[in-house]
């Protein structure tokens, strides 16, 4: 697998220190205030089933949240409210299987138009299971050793779960605004893409 984890740094393709990625994290979610209220509209989305006005509001507020708020408008005018909710929906009864197939929900939300790739549908499934879902986006890709797919997205998210119960394990690494200091996948995805654009600037 691409991750190797040492006592001291994580290793994707470029080395982090582990004691980088709580400040890290701290920095992306000063960057994406909304990141947390957008998580609780993906929890109240699928307890109420998945209906279509809020179906339509978690869209906008995904897509705003990446930084392609006119992405939503595509995808909301190429495919029905009930195509959309069709499909979140069978992406998260792969989430929810006794074994999570994160392949098979990637591949759910990829049958819709424009969402054909993991950068956008990778961010809808962040905020429907962030504990097992990482971003998967463009920038990401150039940076680390994982194909555009979802077989590499699949193993992405593997590699953040480990990490981040490593992370969890070390006692000076809390994530911030996490109940018990708790790590998850796209926790661990959100403090990397800090990082990699922190190279890039």
């Amino acid at each position: 697998m691409p991750l190797f984890i040492t006592q001291e740094t994580a290793v994707f393709g470029t080395s982090i220190p582990l004691s980088d990625f709580a400040p890290l994290l701290a920095a992306h979610r000063a960057r994406y205030q909304s990141t947390l209220d957008i998580e609780k509209k993906g929890v109240e989305l699928q307890q109420a089933n998945f209906p279509t006005q809020a179906v339509q509001d978690f869209v906008t507020a995904v897509c705003t949240w990446g930084g392609y708020a006119g992405i939503s408008g595509r995808i909301l005018k190429r495919n029905s409210l009930e195509a959309i909710a069709n499909a979140l929906r069978s992406a998260v009864n792969q989430l929810n299987a006794e074994k999570p197939n994160v392949a098979g929900a990637l591949a759910c939300i990829n049958a819709l138009d424009s969402l054909g790739t993991p950068s956008f549908a990778s961010k809808h499934l962040r905020f429907l299971r962030p504990d097992i879902c990482p971003v998967f986006d463009s920038l990401l890709q150039e940076a680390l050793p994982y194909s555009f797919d979802a077989t590499g997205y699949a193993q992405f998210s593997k590699d953040c779960c480990s990490l981040a119960k490593t992370l969890t394990q070390q006692k000076n690494s809390a994530a911030p605004d996490r109940e018990m200091g708790e790590w998850c996948a796209a926790d661990v995805e959100g403090a990397i893409f800090a990082y990699v654009t922190e190279l890039k600037n």
